[in-house]
């Protein structure tokens, strides 16, 4: 038997996917939905986004987007006077995705000696990483086009102090401000530190306000009429932590969108030589805001 029969009669028993330790170096299938589950079960802020497919395994390397903005209001107008004409305004958004991603390395040695599946293991923690990604390029870019903001309790950045916690107020502050461009304000997107602030609070500690829950998403109940949310994205610095309040346009449309090129995968290579595997995970996509006038941001006072 030649070499080339060999291998292929070895692929048609899935001799090279079993779980031996002598062959149990790749089973694609059951990794990639190890990737997908973590990614899916870590999103939060991307999920509340806009969803562009169409550059989804198609040809092109980027995405045109043609943006409303509020048309003008109309106005009185005397018998036989002439209607105003009002500018057809539209603005364009492009989404240029990359490629972002993080790998392992596990040696047949590492691989043998362990009791838990490593590589299994592995793939579901590059899944988490591509999520933690994702969101901090959402986080990025939402801080970067914000239209609005707001200082707890009205003091300027630089005097925030220790006393100037996120509250109540401040939701409701964020959320006019949305409502005055003419969107509607509807998540709330808070950091654990953030979400530790607001328990705090009378208002919250009420179960008929707030549920006090964490769903696998980052849900965490209803306030103000906001869904809200948390995410280990959103950290302090110096002292500051920024709360994202997102509205959507009367369409419904988020304020930021995602346009993705390649769903995340993971590929596999097997070093013969130094007996060890590369495990690899990418994900290729680019996120853009939409209408800045529905972002507003909540500065209040962080410990880190």
């Amino acid at each position: 038997m030649d070499t080339r029969s060999f291998i292929a009669k070895a692929y048609d028993a899935n001799a090279f996917t079993t779980a031996q330790a002598s062959a149990g170096y790749i089973n694609p299938e059951i990794w990639n939905k190890e990737v997908l589950m973590a990614l899916e079960n870590n999103l939060v802020l991307a999920n509340l986004g806009k969803k562009y497919d169409d550059l989804l395994m198609k040809e092109g390397d980027t995405l045109n987007i043609t943006v409303g903005v509020t048309p003008a209001s109309g106005s009185t107008v005397a018998e036989s006077s002439a209607i105003s004409v009002a500018a057809y305004s539209k603005t364009q958004v492009v989404f240029t995705p990359s490629e972002r991603g993080l790998a392992y390395q596990l040696t047949n040695k590492e691989k043998d000696r362990s009791f838990i599946n490593l590589m299994q293991d592995m793939t579901s923690e590059l899944g988490y990483s591509l999520a933690v990604e994702k969101d901090t390029k959402c986080k990025a870019i939402l801080y970067a086009g914000f239209g609005n903001s707001i200082i707890s309790n009205g003091v300027v950045s630089s005097a925030i102090a220790s006393s100037d916690t996120i509250d109540y107020d401040d939701i409701v502050n964020a959320s006019t401000a949305i409502r005055q461009d003419h969107l509607i304000p509807k998540y709330l997107v808070v950091g654990d530190e953030q979400y530790g602030d607001l328990l705090k609070l009378a208002a919250f500690r009420d179960a008929s306000q707030f549920n006090g829950e964490v769903a696998k998403t980052g849900f965490l109940g209803k306030v103000a009429g906001l869904e809200v949310y948390s995410t280990d994205a959103i950290i302090g610095s110096s002292n500051v932590i920024k709360a994202i309040v997102l509205g959507v346009d009367k369409k419904g449309v988020p304020s930021f969108g995602i346009a993705q090129k390649r769903n995340p995968y993971i590929e596999t290579e097997y070093h013969a030589l130094e007996r060890y595997t590369d495990i690899v995970a990418v994900e290729d996509y680019d996120a853009k805001v939409l209408r800045a006038n529905g972002i507003c941001l909540i500065s209040s006072y962080s410990a880190i």
